[in-house]
């Protein structure tokens, strides 16, 4: 990645991103129902220094004192974790803690999380010392666990607006509980997929530093970050503050999956969203706060495949739902489906199967199967040239698995991406009837607490 030099640098000075020496957390306030954030990175000869807010919807009723050391704790915790929006500007070697207390299991969490949620942003900026910075933290001390009450029978469910959240909602009320649905920032989507589920719903604003933006165009070091796991923390904190949870995710098993091997660790784009993500977040929230607020994903033991099956069956979404990336963007966001990206891609040849022609035309606005110029695109997705993409789609297995289905249905057979595709794939690579079994049986490896699991009668 080519880096610009600001002005106040001269060309016989260090790269600036490079002259930053250390990342420091310089404060967590919770004001009113407000958290603010304060970060710095420090130079050889000046700092940046950034500052975040994230606002809660204040509960009807004001928590008792141990639900709101409780939040405290959560925030704190949240304030360390979105901290890394903001080390990423310069990826300096040294990161301090000055300002919250940090035992050794919060930080073995958030070294881990660091070395994992930068993983893509190391390896596209060829940044190895991201992977590893010199932890320094001056408050130590032990975390007593709280003793909370159980929560009420009201799950917090964050809805980002695509098929996988809606699922989850629909199981869930299936099985006789009623969720409260949760965004953070909500865009129109988010609230034309809650209008269509009638649910209630809470929202949180996380307002980050606009300063990143500027930054960025002067050349400063970017990147994916482990964004599920700053608003896993924001939807947990909104869980103890409103007596809700507890919080239900929306992840599935082929988020575990890694893209490549660099630098002797797997890179995974989607590692905030997989399993070993979300043991390690629920861990650290009991150490943190005690047994009184869960946090697991419903969806953990399907495939992507077994999940557009499920929502296939369900037209009542069909209007609002989306689940491309460019809508979600911080700044310039698309408004529906792009039909040129990993994701739409993915998905669209996921649901086909288990949708007639005319449904999915109508919901995408296109059909990507009769056009050619997305065959690159699905070559990667399938396994046959370069990786898995940078993006939240299913494993390539599940990939070809949709495939051979479409190959087969009278419906989809005659496209053009479906038959210069199937031409493609060598005879060792066609799945077998056992791979597709395979990818609907569900996995046994997740956190779903035995009074979840009636919500999925397959697991």
């Amino acid at each position: 990645m080519a880096h610009v030099t600001p002005e106040k640098a001269s060309a016989a000075e260090t790269p600036w991103p490079d002259a930053y020496r250390v990342f420091r957390y310089v404060s967590c306030q919770i004001v009113e129902h407000r958290a603010v954030f304060n970060y710095e990175l420090v130079g050889e000869s000046d700092s940046l220094k950034f500052t975040e807010t994230v606002d809660f919807i204040p509960p009807r009723l004001a928590p008792s004192p141990q639900r709101a050391e409780a939040f405290q704790r959560v925030v704190e915790l949240l304030y360390l974790v979105a901290g890394i929006s903001y080390y990423k500007v310069a990826a300096p070697p040294r990161i301090e803690i000055c300002s919250v207390s940090t035992p050794a299991a919060v930080e073995a969490y958030l070294r881990n999380l660091y070395a994992h949620g930068l993983a893509e942003y190391a390896f596209r900026n060829n940044l190895p010392r991201a992977l590893r910075p010199d932890f320094v933290a001056s408050h130590r001390e032990a975390t007593l666990p709280l003793e909370l009450p159980a929560l009420s029978r009201h799950p917090l469910v964050p809805v980002g607006g695509g098929k996988d959240s809606v699922v989850t909602v629909e199981l869930l009320r299936q099985a006789g509980v009623a969720p409260v649905l949760f965004s953070v920032n909500p865009n129109q989507v988010m609230r034309n997929v809650v209008a269509v589920a009638g649910t209630p719903m809470l929202e949180a604003k996380r307002t980050v530093d606009q300063q990143l933006f500027k930054l960025n165009e002067l050349g400063a070091y970017n990147g994916h970050i482990p964004v599920t796991a700053i608003n896993s923390l924001i939807s947990v904190a909104t869980a103890v503050l409103h007596g809700l949870g507890p919080v239900v995710m929306s992840n599935e098993r082929s988020a575990s999956s890694a893209n490549l091997t660099w630098e002797g660790q797997e890179i995974n784009h989607q590692w905030s969203k997989g399993l070993d993500a979300e043991r390690e977040l629920a861990q650290v929230l009991v150490y943190c706060v005690g047994r009184g607020v869960g946090y697991f994903s419903l969806l953990r033991p399907l495939s992507e495949l077994h999940i557009a099956r499920i929502f296939a069956k369900n037209t009542a979404y069909d209007a609002v739902f989306t689940s491309c990336n460019a809508v979600f963007k911080l700044r310039n966001a698309a408004t529906t489906w792009c039909g040129n990206c990993p994701k739409c891609r993915f998905v669209f040849l996921a649901l086909a199967p288990f949708m007639t022609r005319e449904r999915l035309i109508g919901i995408f606005g296109t059909n990507l199967l009769s056009d050619a110029t997305q065959l690159p695109g699905y070559r990667e997705l399938i396994g046959l040239t370069g990786q898995k993409p940078f993006d939240c789609v299913g494993e390539i297995e599940e990939s070809l698995v949709a495939l051979q289905l479409v190959a087969e249905s009278v419906a989809w057979k005659n496209d053009v991406v479906v038959q210069q595709l199937v031409s493609e794939v060598p005879a060792t690579r066609i799945p077998t009837a056992e791979t597709i079994t395979g990818v609907f049986t569900p996995s046994t490896d997740h956190l779903i607490p035995a009074e979840y699991t009636k919500a999925l009668p397959c697991v």
